[in-house]
């Protein structure tokens, strides 16, 4: 008897495998059609985000890199206010245009505004405004703290024996002196420890009334007890402090640029 040969039988639509679907490339509008966007008086945050994506991919095959540069050159210009729309994360459309014209090479990243690379450079430190009182600014502020205390109480002490009110030895002008002294030179540590500013100012405050009260006492006892007394008096320690200890400017924010009002 002849063996006859057993063919599998075709897969049902159940049991056929999933194929993966057909790779279709993907499209991108053209540069010029996305600067047309961007120009429209009514343009879209979406539209300056999709013309700083397209400015990283490379040039397609049918657009020459002398083309590509000559565009962005266009959108680096000071006067073009296309550069100066910003994306997503701030990113403004002049640097991405830079950026892409570096990535073509040679010659063409030559041809770079050198202002350009100026206004991307980190600033100087020795424009910096001042962070804080600095080790000087603190040393001369604890000397003032320490001598002014010693000055309160001893005074406060020549009170006391010489007193017989008891709510004067408390609340004599020494002890609310020396609270108002460790009051604000706290309030300025701190201040400046949080980076707080109003605690700095506050502050700031205590320490200049404490220098003009000491100024004030040092010409008004330097006619009777002689010209010892500005010596004596922290007048010098006080000015120091609230030079020191004043409060840290506000950093400057750089003016964003006017922008067209995107469209939600």
């Amino acid at each position: 008897m002849s063996q006859q040969a057993h063919r599998p039988a075709p897969p049902t639509a159940a049991e056929t495998p999933d194929l993966p679907a057909p790779v279709v490339a993907e499209t991108f509008l053209p540069l010029a059609a996305l600067l047309e966007e961007v120009k429209s008086p009514r343009v879209l945050r979406s539209d300056i985000d999709a013309l700083i994506a397209a400015l990283g991919r490379a040039p397609p095959p049918d657009e020459s890199p002398r083309a590509r540069a000559d565009v962005l050159l266009e959108l680096m210009a000071r006067e073009n206010p296309v550069g100066d729309y910003a994306g997503k994360g701030g990113r403004k459309v002049r640097h991405a245009a830079q950026d892409a014209l570096l990535s073509l090479g040679y010659p063409y990243a030559l041809e770079l505004p050198p202002e350009l690379l100026e206004s991307r450079a980190p600033a100087k430190d020795s424009g910096k405004a001042p962070t804080g009182p600095g080790m000087g600014g603190v040393i001369g502020t604890l000397l003032s703290l320490l001598y002014q205390t010693l000055l309160c109480g001893l005074g406060h002490l020549l009170n006391r024996y010489t007193s017989i009110d008891l709510l004067g030895q408390v609340l004599s002008p020494f002890a609310l002196g020396g609270l108002v002294i460790w009051a604000s030179t706290l309030s300025s540590f701190f201040g400046h420890s949080l980076e707080n500013r109003t605690l700095q100012r506050v502050g700031s405050v205590g320490l200049w009334i404490q220098f003009v009260f000491w100024a004030a006492a040092s010409v008004f006892f330097m006619s009777s007890e002689g010209p010892i007394i500005p010596v004596v008096l922290p007048w010098h320690l006080t000015l120091w402090a609230a030079y020191a200890m004043r409060p840290v400017p506000e950093a400057e924010e750089s003016p964003a640029p006017k922008l067209p009002t995107p469209t939600p």
